[in-house]
């Protein structure tokens, strides 16, 4: 599979999976849209783009095929795996 589709194909399983559901509503809308208008094959920098988002994505509830796929393309880039995100809660 041609690196950029892979990348669209990844952002869109991500998305679907709910490794956006923590971002604020304009952020996901921001993303669906930009989604919407790319065009195959994807320019480094929509992909740079895309990938941006996935620095932002949590692993939390993810399934483990789809994140060893993501943190494999992120790996091959030099970029930083996508990691659950730790949220501190206080106990009452």
């Amino acid at each position: 599979m041609q690196q950029s589709k892979n990348i669209l194909s990844l952002t869109i399983d991500l998305l679907a999976n709910g490794g956006f559901n923590h971002l604020k509503d304009e952020e996901i809308t921001q993303l669906h849209h930009l989604i919407l208008r790319l065009q195959e094959p994807l320019t480094s920098i929509q992909q740079n783009l895309l990938l941006t988002f996935w620095n932002n994505a949590d692993a939390a509830n993810l399934p483990a095929a789809l994140l060893y796929r993501c943190n494999a393309v992120l790996q091959q880039r030099g970029r930083s795996p996508i990691e659950e995100l730790n949220v501190e809660m206080e106990m009452y």
